[in-house]
């Protein structure tokens, strides 16, 4: 019986400490006040393979919603990715974007907001997205596929350790990295400066 009892207490330990070591957290900041998290998950990468996952949760007053990408990598170059947008428990918006050839893509929408966009095709290979400035740093790489607008993105380095990401509405995206991670990001939404801040002590990816 009692050995049984330790398998399960280290069982539970291991399944512990996996869990928290598969994402890092940072908090969503506007006005100084912390309205909700996002969660930067482990890159799941094999020998060939990889996966960039990232989910948020936010609150503000009656609004409340979900944000989440998913980006697949094949030998480095992205073969799947998805980006839904929940308000108020509704969908709002999904952008689901495949590869259909070697260095074509076909991209489609849904949700309320969706359902105005037009399916269309990218012909073009892709091998950095906006989920992927959450995993590296983004030297030497002048632009990111957005999973959400399904555009490519600008990047330019600002100083050390700061990248501008100009974003298809035009908007502005700060990304700040020390050793290689993200610290934090920096937009404006809605009016409002919004600030994506890493929260150390529940840091898991170091």
């Amino acid at each position: 019986m009692k050995y049984f009892m330790l398998f399960f207490a280290i069982l539970y330990l291991v399944v512990c400490f996996d869990t928290q070591a598969q994402h890092n957290v940072y908090d969503v900041i506007i006005g100084g006040r912390t309205i909700g998290n996002l969660k930067v998950f482990g890159d799941g990468a094999g020998r060939d393979s990889e996966t960039q996952r990232i989910e948020s949760d936010f609150k503000v007053l009656f609004y409340s919603g979900k944000f989440s990408t998913q980006a697949s990598f094949v030998d480095g170059k992205l073969v799947h990715a998805v980006s839904a947008h929940e308000v108020n428990g509704d969908l709002k918006e999904k952008t689901r974007t495949s590869s259909v050839a070697k260095s074509a893509y076909s991209i489609s929408f849904s949700g309320e907001d969706g359902e105005k966009k037009s399916s269309k095709e990218f012909t073009a290979p892709i091998f950095n997205t906006v989920t992927s400035l959450y995993y590296k740093e983004p030297i030497d790489i002048k632009e990111v596929y957005s999973e959400r607008y399904a555009e490519m993105c600008a990047v330019r380095k600002i100083s050390e350790g700061n990248y501008g990401v100009t974003l298809p509405d035009g908007k502005q995206g700060v990304y700040t990295y020390k050793n290689g991670l993200c610290q934090e990001v920096r937009t404006d939404l809605a009016g409002f400066k919004l600030r994506i801040v890493l929260n150390p002590a529940k840091n898991a990816l170091y």
